[in-house]
């Protein structure tokens, strides 16, 4: 859990300075926010590289090596000033930081075998993730602002370089299971993963939600200012309060989705995902209204990742270790694909009514993939789940 806030580099580090990003290397705010494509291809190269070999390795020792490289890449980065080059540097980051990601992914089935106990603790992993944007996020913004964002980019390589240390003296080795499966045969088997009906439709939900999120967190900063002009003492609150109702939905989640029927309660929440968005978007007198939907933002899809993830690990049965492959890329891959096409529709159209027309296709694509989620199983709900909960109450 120490690590995984470690896998969103560019939301804690780059995407709170945007603006200031783009204004000192002359670029648009959505070619600046190009940077996020980068790190996300870069994690969607590391996953399909890495990923279906990860159950094989120890997990201790994967972190350390790709934590360590965040690190590095932090710091050089704070010190390039040519845009062409920052963006390789944020894709070998991205390729880290996927790797960081794949990798703690791969420790909850390792470390939790039992159903019941392995939703809880995955929304606890999934919650921890929210750390990196909710807490360095807003406090490197503050330092940002004392002094510069090269110094921000600074101190989070320093406060990285401290969890490597954590991570290699602290955390047990969680050793890999050695196996004759070629990498080919792991893809094959991945692509019999997204073959299988419940697991090929949550995997889609997953894949549009992260869409928004590339979309929305990407360039928050930017369209906030869009939105209330001269308000920048509200950037760094606006990135602490979304991950932080995203952790304390996903802390609690576990308990919720095992409750209530994980199936149910993910699907509900999705759609409540793209309105929270949506309203955010079209629904902004002022910085306090704003304020509140970003927090309702992060709670719903707090438990709309964590009954995610939990539904692909229930379902996928003995192809676990292709779901991980599978969800590792989709998580990169969707928000590089907001990404772009955020930064497309505020180049290409005047001021942010591109964008807008953007967040309200996406917020209608959620809704969609909530009611294939529900039609996807016979019954609503995981029943199978929700007894053994009971049972063991």
């Amino acid at each position: 859990m120490a690590s995984i806030p470690f896998s969103f580099p560019h939301e804690a580090s780059i995407a709170p300075f945007l603006n200031e990003i783009a204004a000192d290397l002359d670029r648009s705010t959505g070619v600046a926010g190009q940077l996020g494509t980068a790190t996300y291809l870069g994690g969607i190269t590391s996953a399909l590289a890495l990923a279906p070999l990860i159950g094989q390795m120890a997990i201790r020792r994967v972190l350390v090596l790709a934590l360590a490289i965040v690190a590095a890449t932090s710091i050089v980065s704070s010190v390039v000033d040519n845009f062409a080059v920052l963006l390789v540097i944020r894709l070998i980051a991205g390729s880290a930081a996927g790797i960081v990601l794949a990798a703690a992914l791969a420790a909850i089935p390792r470390a939790w075998t039992d159903a019941r106990t392995r939703v809880m603790r995955t929304g606890l992993v999934i919650g921890s993730m929210a750390l990196g944007p909710g807490i360095l996020g807003p406090a490197l913004r503050g330092v940002g602002t004392l002094t510069d964002w090269q110094t921000g980019l600074i101190v989070y390589g320093l406060v990285t370089a401290g969890i490597v240390v954590f991570v290699a003296f602290g955390m047990p080795s969680l050793p890999g299971a050695p196996t004759g499966i070629s990498y080919r045969s792991r893809l094959a088997e991945a692509a019999r993963v997204v073959e299988m009906p419940i697991v090929r439709t949550v995997l889609v939900a997953r894949f549009v939600s992260q869409i928004v999120f590339g979309i929305f967190f990407g360039f928050l900063a930017a369209f906030f200012l869009d939105l209330h002009p001269g308000k920048d003492a509200w950037i760094a609150p606006m990135f602490f309060v979304g991950p932080f109702g995203f952790m304390q939905a996903a802390f609690v989640g576990g308990a919720v989705l095992a409750r209530f029927g994980v199936m149910r309660v993910t699907a509900v929440s999705t759609v409540l995902t793209g309105v929270a968005v949506f309203s955010f978007v079209f629904i902004a007198p002022s910085p306090y209204v704003s304020f509140f939907f970003f927090f309702m933002y992060g709670l719903m899809a707090g438990v709309a990742q964590t009954g995610m993830t939990a539904l692909i690990y229930q379902y996928a049965g003995n192809r676990q270790g292709a779901a991980i492959f599978v969800n590792s890329a989709l998580g990169p891959g969707g928000s590089m694909t907001g990404a772009v096409l955020g930064g497309l529709a505020i180049i290409v159209t005047p001021g942010y009514d591109g964008y807008k027309l953007l967040i309200l296709v996406v917020a209608v694509g959620m809704a969609l993939a909530s009611v294939a989620m529900l039609l996807s199983t016979r019954r609503v709900g995981d029943a199978a789940l929700v007894e053994e909960s009971v049972a063991g109450s």
